[in-house]
């Protein structure tokens, strides 16, 4: 009788990486929320701040409430990919966080897909489920946080924020604005915007609303699902793009996204131009091609519209000014 070699499964390894970047990413955003907490409110320099912390160490513990709300508006939307990943059979690393110890103390999470997509269904599952399951979580957060904000009088937006802004601002002999200014303008999407009417209701000329640290935490979140949701490459719109449309003719829209990006950044925000230049020569415009080319059902394809409908709601023109 033949003797049948059976070779044993590999063992699962402790994912000590994954764990170490995600407490990290809680540290750094725990210090960039400090930064947005009442704590700092009166504080000049970091010198100050980190004095105020060595002699009250629980000062800290304000930097959680945005810690933990951006930090879990992302680690659902990286579940949302994890899990449809794996119900799709496709191997599938867990979320690697992203520290980084300035502004607000993450760059994002990542997980690694190291086999074929094997169907347009399947793309259109693993793409899909990130933005939405993220949504489900910023939403209520943003609503929150906008409840517990406040309504205060804020100095408009001066510095150009654009490379069309100062060229403007140089034609017409207009001094540029020295440094980065004191106070930070978050922009508005139209999802943003309706929540805060919504919230907060009309604001008086001259008035702003102080965004609760949540708040923030979540504003940051939707942002980040228009970052992904940007429809090319193998971000998650552009895995929406090629279930919907298949792969010769998401090609050619991501193309046009492309161009889109490029005249947001030149005439909109710096922010965009640097996303233009990260999608464009990093990430790439093309997409590996899926085991199976069939078209998705009526309700897949109404998914694919609707993640494609969040990137616009979603969209901030000018992300930050100052």
């Amino acid at each position: 009788m033949d003797d049948v070699l059976v070779r044993p499964r590999p063992r699962a390894r402790f994912p000590a990486a994954n764990l170490a970047l995600f407490l990290a990413t809680l540290a750094t955003t725990g210090w960039a929320g400090l930064l947005f907490s009442p704590a700092a409110a009166d504080v000049r320099t970091i010198g100050e701040l980190l004095g105020r912390v060595r002699d009250a160490p629980a000062v800290l513990l304000e930097g959680l409430p945005f810690a933990l709300s951006l930090v879990g508006i992302l680690f659902t939307h990286e579940m949302g990919h994890y899990l449809l990943a794996r119900r799709a059979r496709v191997d599938t690393t867990l979320p690697y966080f992203i520290p980084v110890p300035f502004g607000v103390g993450t760059l994002g999470a990542v997980i690694r897909m190291r086999s074929p997509i094997p169907s347009r269904r399947a793309l259109l599952d693993i793409g899909a489920s990130g933005p939405l399951a993220g949504l489900l979580v910023a939403l209520p957060l943003l609503v929150w946080g906008l409840a517990h904000s406040e309504v205060q009088a804020v100095s408009a937006a001066s510095s150009p924020v654009s490379p069309f802004g100062m060229l403007l601002s140089w034609l017409s002999g207009r001094p540029s604005p020295e440094g980065t200014g004191e106070v930070i303008h978050f922009g508005h999407s139209l999802l943003t915007l309706a929540a805060q009417r919504l919230v907060v209701g009309p604001l008086a000329p001259g008035t702003d609303v102080v965004m609760h640290p949540v708040a923030v935490a979540a504003s940051l979140g939707l942002l980040v699902t228009a970052l992904n949701l940007v429809p090319a490459g193998q971000l998650d719109g552009g895995h929406v793009l090629y279930a919907l449309f298949g792969r010769r003719r998401a090609h050619v829209l991501a193309r046009v996204t492309s161009a889109g990006l490029l005249l947001a950044g030149v005439f909109g925000s710096w922010s965009w131009l640097i996303w233009w230049f990260l999608t464009r020569f990093v990430v790439g415009l093309g997409h590996p091609a899926a085991l199976e080319e069939e078209p998705l059902g009526p309700g897949r394809r109404a998914i694919a519209i609707l993640s494609l409908l969040l990137f616009f709601a979603t969209f901030v023109p000018v992300p930050i000014s100052f």
